[in-house]
């Protein structure tokens, strides 16, 4: 028999609480290291794609990598330089590390770099000859910048969204701030909806709002859904809602227009995965490394169990075609492991470590037949799909 039960707002706020202290050492080590190792993902040339990208590395730096091969890169410049100095800009450069991903501008012809020490984004000419200053947020910068044609939204660590222009360097045209004692580290989603389009971001402290970017209120709030626990991962949205998973092992389906939990489900740990959604499926991981797929409009299994890969998974998925078979779902482990998974029914088809690669957190991307992927050191390797075999692309030797 129950002898009393507490209430729902007490029981969230006590799984805020133990979350925060679990998690607190993470966001210490961000906070206070002198090298924190950035994830931000290599990201291709959308003028080149077959023949430069741009790789963040561990080591407070972006290289343009150029493919001279299939076999072969190298660097066709690097931001900052050796002496953290670069063309058009007049004082010493101290991003520490890169976790957003890179950004190309097609309005300015321009890469949107994130520096996450200094809180700062620079816009990079993509020929590489030179840079400008677009915004300091006065915090640090975890999330993803968001493009939308000639702004971009930057959520910072001080729990703020700023929507800068990217022809009024340093000036905003709204802040939201979101009144929180803690971070943001998720890159929010930008999504249509019967009441507009919205930009919907999460927080550490559980949260989830949807901003208003258009009409009289830009930057006001449209809705707000309180998850049980931190959320660190990325929100996607498709077809009308918003998906994200929390440290609570809860994966959330949010309408978009309402903020109205449509679905959730659970998982054996922490979600920290950004969610794939492809053909009405979701593909989504947690840090236990068991790897799920629900039906995208009522979160029914699409699997009989969810796939074990027996390691942390921050990684978001990928899909490649299979010829006349099923579609191969594509998910990278921190180890260094690359699975590949039958996308209908989620059986193993290959599993693959790569020597030397070591503490796997950016997003991986798929270039016709090989899967690319960088370590925290910035090394970008090449893994073949359907074969064990890879190659380091870069550095050379």
């Amino acid at each position: 028999m129950t002898l009393f039960r507490i209430p729902r707002v007490l029981r969230r706020r006590l799984l805020l609480v133990l979350t925060l202290l679990l998690i607190a050492p993470v966001i210490a080590a961000c906070d206070v290291a002198d090298q924190p190792d950035g994830w931000g993902a290599p990201t291709p040339d959308p003028l080149e794609p077959e023949t430069q990208l741009l790789v963040p590395t561990g080591s407070d730096k972006v290289i343009a990598v150029r493919f001279i091969d299939q076999t072969l890169g190298a660097a066709a410049w690097q931001f900052p330089d050796d002496d953290n100095e670069f063309p058009g800009l007049d004082e010493e450069i101290k991003p520490v590390a890169f976790y957003a991903d890179p950004v190309w501008s097609p309005w300015t012809d321009e890469w949107l770099l994130a520096g996450y020490q200094d809180g700062t984004v620079y816009a990079v000419r993509r020929d590489g000859e030179s840079a400008r200053v677009l915004f300091r947020t006065e915090a640090r910068i975890v999330a993803n910048l968001i493009l939308d044609d000639d702004r971009i939204y930057i959520a910072d660590t001080a729990y703020r969204v700023h929507a800068v222009g990217l022809e009024q360097p340093e000036q905003t045209i709204w802040t939201w701030g979101g009144d929180s004692d803690q971070q943001i580290w998720s890159a929010p989603a930008l999504v249509d909806t019967a009441r507009g389009r919205l930009l919907v971001v999460a927080g550490l402290d559980g949260r989830v709002t949807a901003l208003r970017i258009d009409g009289d209120e830009p930057g006001s709030e449209a809705w707000r859904f309180e998850a049980d626990a931190a959320i660190a991962g990325s929100l996607t949205a498709a077809d009308g809602i918003v998906y994200v998973g929390g440290f609570d092992r809860v994966f959330y389906a949010i309408d978009a227009a309402s903020g109205t939990l449509i679905w959730s489900a659970e998982g054996s740990h922490w979600f920290w995965s950004t969610p794939l959604i492809h053909e009405g499926t979701v593909f989504v991981a947690d840090l236990r490394g068991n790897v799920y797929a629900w039906d995208a409009r009522n979160g029914a299994s699409r699997w009989l169990s969810p796939y074990q890969a027996d390691e942390r998974i921050r990684t978001q998925p990928l899909i490649a075609a299979r010829g006349e078979g099923a579609a191969v779902l594509i998910l990278v482990s921190r180890d260094g492991t690359v699975h590949q998974l039958n996308a209908s029914d989620g059986t193993a088809l290959r599993r693959f470590t790569v020597s030397g690669a070591k503490d796997l957190m950016a997003d991986a991307i798929l270039r016709d037949d090989r899967i690319l992927i960088s370590d925290e050191d910035g090394s970008l390797y090449a893994v073949l799909l359907g074969a064990n075999q890879a190659e380091r692309l870069w550095p050379q030797g």
